[in-house]
């Protein structure tokens, strides 16, 4: 289950991540409005308040390069999801 908390410090975050173009992206991810609508699944992510509630805590960079995970952000549930195999997949 993806919950996450986004943080400032690099030191703090489990992975960084850098938003790109869909067709850049290592995972499609949809933000659901509900926890139980995370499941399991590690394309679906929930943002909780506080970083001792996640499960995952992010670091957004602008560089590519710094990040971690390339990221796209997708509206629906359906369209996210890896795009391409990641040292990550399974580990979010």
């Amino acid at each position: 289950m993806a919950l996450v908390h986004e943080v400032s410090s690099r030191r703090l975050a489990d992975i960084q991540i850098c938003e790109v173009t869909r067709e850049a992206a290592d995972l499609l991810v949809c933000r659901v409005d509900h926890e139980s609508a995370a499941g399991s699944s590690e394309e679906l992510w929930f943002f909780v308040g506080s970083k001792f509630d996640a499960s995952l805590l992010i670091r957004r960079v602008s560089s590519r390069s710094a990040a971690d995970l390339l990221v796209r952000f997708v509206e629906s549930p359906s369209a996210a999801g890896w795009r391409r195999e990641h040292p990550l997949k399974g580990r979010l």
